[in-house]
């Protein structure tokens, strides 16, 4: 057993007891002492005893355990529409680098399956916690600032719920299993796509000659872009539309390990505002015969249900748009 499987193994989670607050206190002090350094605020309250004695009292404070001793800690609150809101989550500075956080992380979600998804904030220019939260599957939507008349601003997160994980062995007979602590080593990519539908409730899809298969339309989310600015940019181009995002469908996880790459789409209805245009193509997906078609959703299922692309990412493709065709069509009946 290596040292990561034995150190998620050791984590664990469980409500705070009133003996353990000024342990955690102190804990989350030196924890957001940079920030504290950085930005002149640590998070409300985290520095007053009453926060603590809070999250004990009501049962939002969870404390993180490891090797039998608390290694941090965090508040769980209720969020919109089902979601869960991660408050703070701390890990002991002197324990930084052993995947703690990481493995509270997987757990704190667990502990909650009822959640209909995740909404969190990270002050915008924390780079080390936007990593670690892209990493686990969140995806910035928006900023805020606390206080207007400050610089100093937050990037909000969600976390959408998990429609489907593809990894090599889906893929094709015989191909071995990429193991779950492999993807630490992969390039992260972050996407956007939707299930577009125009005025008659036909939907989008690109039909991609070249690999025999058929696609909903979407791509990467560039630096600087929240999910909703790159979803609205792909329907600009791929769709040639300027949409409305109606509602949530749910994000995948593929898992490619040919090209080193983890990729988490994050997917959402839409509708298309006014009369579609050009698409604006890329000269790579010119090169692949992207052709956009209006479908019913019911006739693009049955589409990319009969579709076996040859390709290694076209199988992925095809696997990843069918779940999240076959969520939403799960939520408009």
């Amino acid at each position: 057993m290596n040292v990561q499987e034995k150190n998620k193994l050791a984590v664990t989670l469980s409500a705070v007891r009133p003996g353990d607050l000024d342990t955690l206190r102190g804990m989350a002090v030196d924890a957001f002492a940079e920030d504290g350094r950085r930005y002149g605020k640590m998070p409300e309250g985290i520095e007053q005893s009453a926060w603590h004695e809070e999250g004990c009292a009501d049962g939002s404070y969870l404390a993180i355990g490891f090797g039998g001793r608390i290694a941090g800690g965090a508040r769980i609150f209720g969020g919109s529409e089902g979601k869960m809101r991660l408050g703070s989550l701390f890990v002991d500075p002197s324990l930084h680098g052993q995947g703690i956080g990481r493995r509270a992380l997987e757990l704190i979600e667990r502990r909650y399956p009822q959640a209909c998804g995740w909404l969190l904030d990270t002050p915008a220019g924390s780079l080390r916690n936007q990593r670690f939260y892209t990493q686990a599957g969140y995806v910035k939507v928006g900023e805020n600032r606390p206080d207007p008349s400050s610089e100093f601003a937050l990037f909000d997160y969600v976390k959408l719920p998990l429609l489907t994980e593809i990894r090599d062995a889906d893929l094709a007979a015989g191909r071995p299993e990429t193991e779950a602590e492999d993807d630490r080593t992969f390039t992260l990519r972050q996407a956007a796509r939707a299930v577009l539908l125009d005025e008659s409730g036909r939907m989008a899809l690109m039909h991609v000659a070249q690999g025999g298969y058929h696609k909903l339309p979407g791509g990467g989310i560039e630096d600087g872009e929240d999910v909703f600015a790159a979803l609205r940019r792909e329907m600009r181009e791929e769709a040639g539309a300027e949409i409305r995002i109606t509602g949530e469908i749910g994000m995948t996880a593929e898992y490619l390990g040919d090209y080193r790459m983890k990729q988490f789409s994050y997917a959402y209805s839409a509708r298309v505002v006014g009369t579609p245009g050009v698409s604006a193509f890329t000269e790579q997906e010119r090169a692949d015969g992207f052709v956009p078609a209006w479908v019913r959703p019911e006739e693009a299922l049955r589409i990319m249900e009969s579709e076996r692309p040859a390709g290694y990412s076209g199988r992925s493709i095809r696997l990843r748009d069918l779940a999240i065709l076959r969520a939403f069509l799960r939520r408009s009946l």
